[in-house]
């Protein structure tokens, strides 16, 4: 009788568990894909490096668009730790507004990879991008040759930027840079917050109440784009400088030698190795806790090579 009792238990167990095998074996692995603006091409490369990343490995992938706002990200971050993600990527618009996300993802048990901004975190299991300052500095080191070779070392400059965390240490390298060579003066600032049309408007004033202008240097691709808006309706002269990847629109400017010089990053590679490190945590191998590359100096020179 016993052994009766057993054998019926045993059976009972194993049909009650088999189905919650199955059930764990079949769900897949799911990636939430935190952005910071689709509006921009540096961060629709960003998230297609993702989604390859994702469509390789087999898993699933949500992307969120915060449209640039801080707030928004959060939220968004909220949603990826109710969606039960197995991982999250962010690129983030406002470090120190994640924190408090970051921290709840960590008591869920959810592993993060950061783009771009690294944020120090148990859950933060890579920081992932170039190093900002540095690549800054040695690209204002490019701009600085130019000028003393092109304009004998005297120049007017305007900055267009997006005041994000990451776009200011981009202004705080290329400005260290330009501190060896006295003659050449930043005269005024933009910030496009990252919209184009707001960077064209930016860029319209400052070289209307600045027409001595000659130089400008842009820290991000809608600013970039701003910029030669405003100074070709304005039918200025102007050598400009600029950031983040190479979309169509920069072709022609670097091709007739109103892009000087572009420092192209390669966010395609830097979304694809989130969701490929997040993956490979989840499996439980090592992954680095930083990644970092350099950017390329793209010039005509060498643009073919780039294109």
């Amino acid at each position: 009788m016993n052994k009766f009792y057993k054998i019926t238990f045993v059976a009972v167990l194993f049909a009650m568990t088999m189905p919650m095998i199955r059930v764990a074996n079949a769900a897949k692995t799911s990636i939430c894909f935190v952005t910071f603006s689709l509006q921009i091409g540096y961060f629709q490369s960003s998230v297609a490096g993702g989604k390859s990343a994702a469509k390789e490995l087999g898993v699933d992938i949500v992307v969120m668009d915060p449209q640039a706002d801080a707030a928004r990200q959060v939220s968004m971050v909220e949603d990826c730790i109710a969606r039960q993600s197995d991982g999250i990527v962010v690129d983030p618009i406002e470090s120190s507004a994640l924190k408090g996300v970051i921290a709840e993802a960590g008591q869920r048990g959810i592993p993060m990879a950061v783009l771009d901004t690294p944020i120090i975190a148990d859950n933060v299991i890579t920081n992932i991008g170039v190093p900002q300052y540095e690549a800054s500095y040695t690209f204002g080191q490019f701009v600085a040759g130019w000028i003393i070779g092109k304009l004998d070392g005297k120049a007017k400059i305007g900055i267009m930027l997006a005041s994000s965390e990451v776009q200011l240490l981009r202004r705080d390298g290329f400005l260290a840079a330009l501190a060896a060579i006295p003659g050449a003066k930043v005269v005024a600032t933009g910030d496009g917050r990252n919209i184009l049309e707001r960077s064209i408007a930016e860029a319209e004033d400052m070289l209307t109440a600045n027409p001595d202008i000659n130089v400008i240097y842009a820290t991000g691709d809608p600013s970039l784009q701003g910029g030669l808006a405003a100074a070709q309706s304005q039918g200025r002269k102007i050598a400009f400088f600029g950031w983040d990847d190479i979309p169509e629109p920069f072709i022609k400017p670097l091709e007739e030698g109103r892009i000087v010089g572009f420092l192209k990053q390669k966010p395609k590679i830097g979304g694809k190795m989130a969701v490929s490190f997040l993956v490979s945590h989840l499996k439980g191998e090592k992954v680095p806790a930083k990644y970092s590359y350099n950017p390329d100096v793209i010039t005509t020179y060498n643009l073919d090579q780039h294109r």
